[in-house]
C-alpha cells in the first residue's frame, strides 16, 4: 500500500487506512466462494478536490465527501484466498494509477472483531451486469448497450495494457454505475507469470474452449469472454442457457457450440 501510495499523482488516487469503526451501516450485498461484499457509509468520506473561484484565480482545495457510501470486500479464511486479496489490490492499483476511469480503491481497513482485512472501494449503484441485464433489459435501447459495451472494452484495454490477464471475464465480474467497470482481479495474471499448468476456473459459458483444453489463459480467453458478453447485452438471457454448467457443456463448446446474438442484432448495431 505505501508503494501505492508513493506512486499516486493524484490526491483522490491515495489509499489510505481506513479504522473500520469509520464504517458505519454496514450490509452485506453479496457472497460467494471468493468470500463477501458489503455495503458501508464511510462517515470521513471520500477524497475529492474542490475548485474555488478567487476572483480571477482558481483556488484547488483538497477535502471530501462525508458519509460516502462505499463497497468493502473480504475473502475467505484460506491462505489461498487471502493472495488472492493482495493480488486483486496490487492489480487494481496499478490499473487505476495509470488510468483514471477504473474503479476506484479508496484503501483497507480491518474488522477486529471477525479478524479480517477488507478492500475499501467504490461502490456501484446498478450492481453486477449480469443483475441490471435482467432487472432492465426491457427499456436498455441500443444506444445504450452500444455504450456498455464500449465501456467495458475500453476498461479491458486498460487491463491489458497494464499487463495483466483477467482470466474470470463474465458479466458477474462488471460493475454498473454512471458508467461499467470491471472488478474481481483476483484471479487475474500477469502476461510473463502465466503458464500451462493453472487450474481450469471460471463461470462455464465465458470459459474460451482453449483453457478447457488446458491451454495457457492469454489475452485471447479475455476477448472470448467480451464476445459472450456481447451475446448476453444483445439477448438479455443467459449465455447458453438451459445448459447444464457440467463436463458435457465444456465438450460442446470445445467443438464449437457457442451463445447466440439475438435476431436483428447486426442491423440494429448498423443503424
Amino acid at each position: 500500500m505505501k508503494a501505492s501510495q508513493l506512486r499516486a499523482w493524484k490526491y483522490e488516487n491515495v489509499i489510505e487506512w481506513i479504522p473500520f469503526d469509520r464504517l458505519s451501516d454496514v450490509k452485506e450485498i453479496g457472497k460467494g466462494g471468493f468470500g463477501s461484499v458489503y455495503s458501508a457509509t464511510w462517515l470521513d468520506g471520500i477524497r475529492k478536490v474542490d475548485k474555488i473561484k478567487d476572483g480571477d484565480n482558481d483556488i484547488y482545495e483538497r477535502t471530501r465527501k462525508p458519509s460516502s457510501t462505499v463497497a468493502l470486500k473480504t475473502l475467505a479464511s484460506s491462505m489461498e484466498n487471502q493472495n488472492d486479496f493482495l493480488k486483486e489490490l496490487k492489480s487494481l492499483m496499478k490499473c487505476t494509477l495509470n488510468f483514471d476511469d477504473m474503479l476506484e480503491i479508496y484503501g483497507i481497513t480491518q474488522n477486529t472483531q471477525a479478524n479480517e482485512y477488507l478492500m475499501v472501494f467504490q461502490y456501484a449503484n446498478d450492481g453486477s451486469l449480469y443483475k441490471y441485464l435482467r432487472k432492465n433489459f426491457s427499456t436498455l435501447t441500443w444506444k445504450i448497450k452500444l455504450q456498455i459495451l464500449n465501456d467495458i472494452s475500453d476498461k479491458l484495454d486498460s487491463i491489458h495494457y497494464c499487463a495483466y490477464i483477467h482470466a474470470d471475464f463474465h458479466s458477474g465480474n462488471i460493475l454498473q454505475d454512471q458508467e461499467s467497470y470491471i472488478a474481481v482481479l483476483g484471479l487475474s495474471k500477469k502476461n510473463d507469470e502465466n503458464d500451462s499448468e493453472d487450474n481450469i476456473y471460471g463461470v462455464m459459458p465465458y470459459v474460451a474452449p482453449e483453457v478447457l483444453l488446458g491451454l495457457k489463459f492469454t489475452r485471447a480467453v479475455d476477448i472470448y469472454g467480451l464476445g459472450v458478453i456481447m451475446s448476453e447485452i444483445s439477448t438479455g438471457q443467459r449465455p447458453l442457457d438451459g445448459h447444464e454448467f457440467d463436463t458435457k457443456l465444456a465438450v460442446k463448446i470445445c467443438k464449437g457450440l457457442r451463445p447466440e446474438f439475438a435476431f436483428g442484432t447486426l442491423n440494429a448495431i448498423s443503424n
